[in-house]
């Protein structure tokens, strides 16, 4: 058998593509297994040593040509028994083109061909004390249902799911987590916006079941003991907004506004929930007296929204009808019991702050006030966001003005507008350091940006098109940004295509995205960049990220200024392979591919 071991050109991509589970067919000559599997995940570190290769035939001929950097040629042991090859002695260095080409030739002459390019991890990362905030929404619409709990089972109890993967969570650099509504619903397969009983989190025989969608009581409390050992936040999922009804055992007479009486699902008492945990469970119920009003009777059916006797829509931003048994917040029994409630699941639960649904239909004054009373009556610095879906930044600071709380953050949804451009190629990339929330001078802190989440990316049913193409390009917009608080959506991390690329674009972020963040001056033209100065303290922190809209596949350059002279950048994204070095005054020509599905880079110093 001849053995060539000399060195030319690597790419695991196109080895993983030949073996289990490739597009081979029973008796072709194809790779069947190998070891590459485990670094399409974990990337390709200088300790590996070592390449094996299974085969579907015994070989009776191999070359194996590996390059590094395009030009050095290396020694290495090649060995092969059967099916079975083996590559050794690599001596791999951090940050460092490789290329390796196998051919080979089975018994009867039938010749493959294998080629797999890497850049090897650095041997270490910036060790900087305070990460940057990032938080992940660990759920989605469809979680644990339908073909999605056939092909991740994992999913099905999701309290116990979080617990399991915190150190996975951290080792990504996630530092919060935005968990689903884990009050019991109207029923257990409800996601939990169907609010019923907003005391019990899974413990008591209700609504049809004892458990919620996501699991009971005790999994929820040993996840976040659990997260909270990685240093991981958990934020809950406030529905405060609307209450929905079991069945027939919430049926009462209900007057409205105007004289007629009707049968409304009104009335939620008992509430097993409420009765164990609320000081004042027993001085007023949950009937047609807590509420502004409903859409629907009985016997009358869909209505249109009506004012019960007495009532008015509360003063809100939005209209005050959203849906269901809209909670009468001018009600003074109303408001105790949900401030109590709000500061029991922090102070009892061990929640670290909220997300809360549908703000803008929440009466503006007690919405403050409930803001306030929670994070005066804790110790801990609570984090609130509303989701306010208002489009234009200028109703976002109107928002913010009516509320008038320094506490409340918002989601972006007009940055989020421009993702939708950006994924339709049609966004003017020159204009991308004004848009959104998060670039405004007064309120750019109180922006919390995102791709997607439950609402915007369901299969059916969604109330925006998901962000479909250039994706990335949002992501690393976002996770790059000196402003505002990113926001990762499950589905986008474990359920999609590009999961491995946003788990190293998380890495940029927890490792190197610090310090003064900065426009660049040539911005356009399908192309736009931004640059973080990095931290003094931490000399191998700080970044260049580029985007583009560009369809050709050509690579587009932008002469830029970073605050490291003399210094080797690498792209951590691996859509540009050479490495860039800056010149005494730290200005280089930074490069990004125009393409749908590689048009990022993250440019990170080397160490």
């Amino acid at each position: 058998m001849k053995v060539n071991r000399k060195i030319f050109s690597l790419v695991v991509v196109l080895l993983l593509l030949t073996f289990v589970g490739g597009c081979f067919q029973p008796g072709e000559f194809a790779v069947i297994d190998s070891n590459m599997a485990n670094y399409k995940e974990e990337g390709v570190t200088p300790k590996v040593d070592e390449i094996n290769l299974e085969f579907s035939r015994d070989l009776a001929d191999v070359g194996v040509i590996l390059l590094e950097n395009q030009e050095t040629t290396k020694d290495i042991k090649v060995t092969q028994s059967g099916n079975q090859l083996v590559i050794s002695d690599l001596d791999l260095q951090p940050i460092t083109n490789y290329e390796l080409k196998v051919s080979v030739l089975d018994e009867a002459g039938n010749k493959l061909v294998n080629q797999y390019q890497f850049v090897t991890e650095p041997t270490s990362y910036p060790q900087v004390e305070q990460i940057n905030d990032t938080i992940l929404q660990s759920f989605y619409w469809e979680i644990g249902t339908g073909d999605y709990a056939q092909k991740y089972p994992e999913e099905k109890n999701l309290w116990k799911l979080l617990g399991k993967r915190a150190p996975d969570f951290s080792d990504l650099g996630v530092t919060a987590l935005w968990v689903p509504p884990a009050n019991k619903a109207h029923n257990k397969e409800d996601e939990g916006y169907a609010a019923y009983d907003l005391w019990d989190l899974g413990e008591f025989e209700q609504a049809g079941s004892t458990e919620t969608k996501y699991g009971s009581k005790e999994e929820l409390e040993q996840a976040i003991a659990d997260l909270h050992q990685q240093d991981i936040e958990v934020y809950y999922d406030g529905v405060l907004n609307q209450r929905i009804a079991h069945g027939e055992n919430n049926i009462e007479e209900a007057p409205l506004k105007g004289g007629e009486t009707i049968k409304s699902y009104s009335n939620f008492s008992p509430l097993k929930g409420r009765q164990k945990y609320y000081s004042r469970a027993d001085e007023f119920k949950w009937n047609w007296k807590a509420f502004d009003g409903v859409d629907y009777g009985v016997e009358r059916g869909a209505m249109g929204s009506k004012n019960f006797k007495g009532k008015s829509w509360d003063d809100t931003y939005g209209k005050d009808y959203l849906m269901a048994a809209d909670v009468d917040y001018e009600n003074e029994n109303v408001q105790h019991e949900i401030k109590e409630w709000g500061s029991w699941l922090v102070n009892d639960i061990g929640f670290d702050g909220y997300r809360l649904d549908a703000v803008k239909h929440i009466d503006s004054n007690y919405l403050s006030e409930w803001l306030t009373h929670v994070q005066e009556n804790s110790e801990k610095d609570i984090f609130f966001v509303g989701e306010a879906w208002i489009e234009s930044t200028m109703g976002l600071r109107f928002f913010i003005n009516g509320i008038g709380n320094d506490n409340l953050k918002l989601f972006d949804f007009p940055l989020r507008n421009a993702f939708t451009e950006l994924s339709y190629g049609s966004l003017n990339m020159s204009a991308l350091d004004s848009m959104g929330l998060v670039n405004d001078p007064m309120y750019g802190d109180r922006a919390v940006m995102f791709v997607d989440n439950h609402d915007t990316s369901r299969d059916a049913g969604s109330h925006k098109t998901p962000i479909m193409h250039r994706q990335m390009q949002a992501y690393t917009y976002m996770l790059t940004r000196e402003q505002g608080s990113p926001m990762v959506f499950w589905k986008d991390l474990y359920n999609s295509d590009n999961q491995e690329n946003l788990k190293r674009l998380l890495k940029v972020r927890k490792n190197y995205a610090y310090g003064a963040g900065r426009e660049v001056d040539n911005n356009g033209d399908g192309v736009y960049s931004y640059v973080r100065e990095g931290l003094e303290e931490h000399p191998n922190t700080g970044l260049v990220a580029m985007i583009s809209v560009g369809t050709s596949g050509k690579v587009a350059t932008r002469k830029i200024k970073t605050n490291h002279p003399n210094t080797t950048f690498y792209d951590y994204a691996r859509n540009i392979k050479e490495p860039i070095t800056t010149d005494e005054n730290g200005y280089a020509e930074f490069k990004v591919r125009q393409a749908k599905d590689s048009g990022w880079s993250t440019w990170v110093p080397s160490n």
